[in-house]
């Protein structure tokens, strides 16, 4: 069994270190518990009820929330206390934050899950078996499927949305955090965004365009005029799947965010690197996977 300790970043990168267990181990035989993940585990079928929010998953009368977050910290202390290195035939695999991508694919870490009955996970989130990823997909994409009341919530937001044009358009407008990342270049002004989408407008012809926007940032109305535009839910939840409900995507380049949406609706994303660049509609492509 393959267990994440730490948890680390936000429910885009949480997902994707997930998904990626997820085919690791449906491709060679394992079981998965990723009681890191207990802060997100409330919004979807598979985990909200299961205490160790494993894959698969087994549903228990302990498994909500407060006791999910109770094994976590436990897991948390046990870490810091170096305690997890006493656990009889097990392993512990610490990946530095700086280090890039691990590679669950690599003979050692395959020989590891052959030899250890338990594998402990801390450090970074970038745990990636990029082999079979795709192959896996379909069972990602229902495990990670939302509570029915969260479905419906989004199904009511949506629907006006969908009356309003014969193309939506979602745009994901992520402004804060990754301006003040060293790392990232896709942090852009509320203004090239409006920009963007109007040039997205043309490439529909004849067709009237509705645009969906979902923002952590509040979006002034001006910036829009002239365009028929609603916002999102606002919760990030419902945010990230009202977004997959969407025909079109647009995103910051490297947020997991809209990308994500794009692989649970397998809808086209653009993900923005350059407001002023032209655009075409090649540019935009279903996501297959996360980096």
């Amino acid at each position: 069994m393959i267990v994440v300790v730490q948890s680390i970043g936000q429910i885009g990168n949480r997902l994707e270190q997930f998904s990626h267990l997820i085919a690791f181990c449906r491709e060679h035989g394992h079981r998965l518990a990723d009681p890191a993940f207990s802060l997100y585990s409330e919004f979807f079928e598979d985990t909200c009820r299961d205490l160790f929010c494993r894959y698969p998953p087994r549903p228990s009368p302990w498994g909500g929330k407060p006791f999910q977050r109770v094994v976590y910290y436990a897991l948390r202390l046990a870490a810091a206390l170096k305690l997890l290195r006493w656990v009889p035939y097990s392993a512990w695999v610490n990946h530095p934050w700086d280090a890039g991508a691990y590679d669950l694919e690599q003979p050692a870490f395959l020989d590891l899950a052959r030899r250890k009955r338990i594998i402990f996970l801390t450090g970074a989130w970038k745990h990636r078996a990029w082999k079979n990823y795709e192959a896996h997909l379909d069972v990602t994409r229902r495990h990670f499927r939302l509570i029915p009341e969260l479905r419906e919530r989004i199904a009511r937001h949506f629907a006006p949305v969908r009356a309003a044009g014969d193309v939506v358009v979602g745009v994901h407008i992520r402004q804060g955090d990754n301006a003040t990342d060293p790392i990232r270049r896709d942090c852009f002004s509320s203004e090239a965004y409006a920009k963007v989408m109007r040039k997205i407008a043309t490439l529909f012809p004849g067709k009237k365009v509705a645009y969906l926007v979902c923002s952590n940032q509040t979006q002034p109305e001006s910036l829009f005029e002239g365009m028929t535009v609603f916002r999102g839910p606002g919760a990030f939840i419902e945010d990230m799947y009202i977004l997959a409900e969407c025909d079109y995507l647009v995103g910051a380049g490297q947020s997991s965010f809209s990308a994500w949406a794009s692989l649970m609706g397998q809808k086209p994303r653009l993900g923005l690197f350059d407001p002023d660049a032209p655009i075409t509609i090649e540019n935009f492509k279903v996501c297959k996977g996360l980096e």
